[in-house]
């Protein structure tokens, strides 16, 4: 753990050290890149066609499982914006060397995450058929979207214990251990989504099933890892460790960015649903697009998450000009490396959408609309660069406001405005998304114009001010 702390905060030249850091987390990136591809190769390799309105299983399959992303993507921002502010300060305080708050702010964050995933599977499992009844689905499409919700609600409190986990070891610099686990994971997941999907013809249930069951797998290797790593933040479960008062600190640094995820992901439910009324086939091609999209962006996510953790423990350090130093650095790789993906695979994005469906009504709109998301592709480098920098720095409340004028004040009223007004159909839909993402970057501008990188922890006495168990 040292010897990463002292690369993060002395290391030369940044973007070497960065890079360097960024490699474990990119491997695991690179995996589940490839799961989400053979999820939705195998489904769209399953045969037959729906007798109610001809439309091919396949297609069904994958709009189904497209629907739900957005309203799972609901539920695990909590987990994710405690994965941040847990991130943020076990890092100020490993970067002010305060190993005894370090370890106390990491409990509090594990038990946290646990009591959410708990809540969460409960209430995701109640809600599923309303919701998606709500934005549109019908038939085969609204049973597909169910029956995954319903069985990938059950992830939920493994999946928060994993991104607490994830925070704990990452704001120490390490970012191998959770790339191990993840690994792991991921390629059990990748085995039974064969077995499930193309040799038993479960189909949807086995793609949700293989996920589910892969990452409990994984549950009993986090905790055993977490007590028992010799480096790092290590957890005591037989010690108190339960506290109001830091438990109020994370929830205050965490909710804007779990509010500002939330609110993005309950958009992009409105913004499938209105894609959905152009059909299965637009549906269909909106999963396939983003799916092939996530090629391009696990590179960039793999640096944004080590900028974090860059400017976490530079400002725990009290080192500004190396913070801001990191986010110049972050800035310039993370469009580079947008440019060159997009200059990559715009030209073969057809060849692509064709390897996961082949309905030439699908393959047309899933062209249309990869095109006019990857001219976009530099400018999301810049949105993803501001919310690392916001989060590191614990100035969650900007990551917020820039997610949701990015989203609720630009993109959806103009989907609105061409939707309800101009015949530009699924067009309307991708230009909306391309202009948010230009006029993000003069947003995501001005905010960083009033980041301070200050330090966000706090003092906390020696032995908790109010023990509960």
């Amino acid at each position: 753990m040292e010897k990463k702390t002292e690369l993060i905060l002395k290391g030369a030249p940044i973007w070497k050290g960065m890079l360097r850091l960024s490699v474990p987390v990119f491997f695991v990136n690179v995996l589940k890149t490839l799961h989400d591809l053979i999820d939705g190769f195998f489904l769209g390799q399953v045969p037959g066609i729906d007798a109610s309105d001809g439309i091919a299983n396949a297609t069904h399959m994958q709009n189904g499982v497209g629907l739900t992303w957005a309203l799972f993507f609901i539920f695990i921002s909590f987990g994710m914006g405690l994965s941040v502010a847990g991130s943020a300060l076990i890092g100020q305080y490993v970067g002010r060397r305060d190993g005894k708050n370090a370890k106390r702010y990491a409990g509090n964050t594990i038990l946290m995450a646990l009591g959410l995933g708990v809540a969460f599977n409960v209430l995701l499992y109640l809600i599923a058929p309303p919701v998606m009844r709500a934005i549109g689905a019908t038939g085969s499409d609204l049973a597909y979207a169910v029956t995954y919700l319903r069985i990938r609600s059950f992830e939920l409190p493994v999946l928060f214990f994993s991104y607490a986990y994830q925070a704990i070891r990452q704001s120490t610099g390490d970012t191998t251990t959770p790339v191990i686990v993840s690994s792991f994971s991921i390629l059990v997941n990748i085995i039974l989504t064969w077995y499930m999907v193309s040799v038993l013809s479960w189909g949807v249930l086995g793609a949700g099933l293989s996920t589910l069951i892969a990452n409990w797998l994984a549950f009993p290797i986090l905790v055993f890892l977490l007590v028992f790593l010799k480096s790092g933040v290590k957890i005591d479960f037989r010690e108190r460790f339960l506290d109001v008062s830091i438990m109020r600190h994370l929830l205050g640094v965490a909710l804007p960015a779990s509010a500002g995820q939330a609110l993005q992901a309950l958009g992009f439910v409105i913004l499938n649903g209105v894609v959905l009324t152009y059909g299965t086939h637009a549906s269909a091609a909106y999963y396939v697009g983003n799916r092939i999209n996530s090629i391009v962006m696990f590179p960039v996510s793999s640096v944004s998450a080590i900028l974090a953790i860059y400017i976490a423990q530079n400002v725990g350090a009290g080192n500004v000009k190396r913070a801001r130093a990191s986010f110049r650095t972050g800035m310039t790789i993370a469009v580079l490396m947008m440019t060159i993906g997009a200059a990559i695979i715009i030209p073969f994005r057809v060849p692509l959408v064709r390897l996961m469906n082949t309905d030439p009504s699908t393959v047309a709109l899933a062209d249309q609309y990869m095109l006019f998301l990857h001219l976009g592709l530099p400018f999301m480098g810049v949105y993803q660069t501001f919310l690392s920098t916001f989060q590191g720095s614990g100035e969650t409340r900007y990551g917020f406001w820039l997610s949701m004028i990015r989203l609720w004040v630009i993109r959806l009223p103009i989907v609105w405005a061409l939707t309800a007004f101009s015949a530009a159909g699924t067009l309307g839909v991708w230009w909306a998304m391309l202009v948010s993402n230009v006029l993000t970057v003069f947003v995501g501008s001005w905010l960083y114009a009033k980041v301070t990188y200050e330090p966000k922890i706090r003092p906390v006495p020696t032995e908790p001010e109010k023990t509960l168990v």
